[in-house]
């Protein structure tokens, strides 16, 4: 297969929301997403059935700033919600449910799902999580790899500002993440590979499809990828944020650091690739302990709050931040960082009410209210 990497704007986006449709008694979630999709005739196509008829996922169109994803992602999320309530249903952002068991979602009926399901077996029908996805707009398919490979290192960064999957089928996990885990329970999942060049990725993704380990690069199901049909970057590090204004804050960083590193790319900065082991530790120590953990450094000789790492980033990004006109939106990082993500809201709004059906309504409408407030 000739994989073509389809021209784009540089630093476009594209984001999509995966969001979970919830019962207002009984606060579980609600098979109700064909029901919404068809009252959404308006928006036909941006919202789009997922894997369990719980869940819907919202894409923005191309977006040439982060202003056009911000109006693009309130006035639409409103629309939703106020499709839901026709139904009876209310709609809120975590990357996992708290308690609603993973055995009574039904699968949405689409011969894509249907065969993912018979492939994957129980995989897939735990795969009851939600995140954050981002497509940032790159040149060419060789500046996408140079661009991914040096962007790596700072994935478990993305991840500890989005951890909000806390609980599990009712239990408190330990972790903060805990979707990152059921995650990599998929076949091609987890962490990519560093790839030499374009060439080395095209063959690796042609083995997989000559050998019918996929039928589709969508099964490609790394925490971040080439896309070469939108001719983008893909970040699927991200657990579902608490908030749209977390959504935006985290995705301004995706979009300073893809900039970042790719004006380094075209200036021939060198790059020396922190070990994999590294990476790879680091991802585990923020889905487990969130931002209260610290990070291995780049060269491997020691360890960095993950405060202070995410702060590094903010300092390297910040010219790129400043010629973009993003800083009102790269501001909510540090905004998270001082309030804290969703998985440290879950657990604290949980201590206090001692009830997660409590915490998913609170939850929903502090989302509602948001939304709302927005769109006035």
């Amino acid at each position: 297969m000739n994989l073509e990497f389809k021209p784009s704007e540089p630093l476009t986006l594209g984001i999509e929301l995966e969001i979970q449709l919830i019962d207002p008694v009984t606060l579980e979630l609600k098979h109700t997403s064909t029901e919404i999709i068809e009252g959404l005739k308006g928006i036909e196509g941006t919202v789009k059935h997922e894997f369990f008829l719980s869940n819907l996922e919202l894409n923005t169109p191309v977006c040439k700033t982060m202003e056009e994803a911000e109006r693009w992602v309130y006035e639409e999320l409103g629309l939703v919600m106020e499709e839901a309530r026709r139904h009876d249903t209310l709609v809120w952002f975590s990357g996992t449910h708290p308690f609603s068991p993973w055995r009574e979602q039904r699968l949405t009926d689409k011969p894509r799902y249907r065969m993912l399901a018979e492939r994957l077996g129980i995989v897939s029908r735990r795969f009851n999580i939600f995140g954050l996805h981002v497509h940032v707009g790159i040149g060419d398919g060789q500046k996408c790899i140079d661009v991914m490979n040096r962007i790596l290192y700072y994935l478990p960064h993305l991840l500890a500002l989005s951890v909000n999957s806390p609980f599990w089928e009712g239990e408190l996990t330990g972790l903060h993440s805990y979707r990152t885990k059921v995650l990599e329970n998929l076949p091609i999942a987890g962490l990519p590979f560093y790839f030499k060049d374009w060439d080395e990725y095209k063959s690796v993704v042609n083995t997989y499809l000559v050998t019918e380990t996929i039928t589709t690069i969508r099964e490609i199901w790394w925490d971040m990828r080439p896309h070469p049909d939108f001719g983008t970057l893909e970040f699927r590090i991200c657990d579902m944020p608490l908030t749209v204004k977390d959504v935006l804050a985290i995705t301004s960083l995706i979009q300073a650091l893809v900039r970042r590193t790719g004006r380094d790319v075209d200036s021939g900065i060198p790059y020396r690739r922190p070990h994999s082991a590294i990476i790879r530790e680091n991802k585990w120590r923020a889905a487990r302990y969130g931002l209260d953990g610290r990070f291995i450094t780049a060269d491997g000789k020691g360890t960095v709050p993950v405060r202070k790492a995410i702060e590094e980033v903010l300092s390297m990004v910040e010219e790129d931040v400043r010629e973009m006109g993003t800083k009102r939106y790269v501001d909510g990082v540090m905004d998270i960082l001082s309030t804290r993500t969703g998985s440290y809201i879950q657990m604290e709004e949980y201590e206090k009410e001692g009830n997660l059906k409590a915490v998913v309504r609170k939850l929903s409408q502090r989302l509602k209210e948001e939304v709302e407030a927005w769109r006035k």
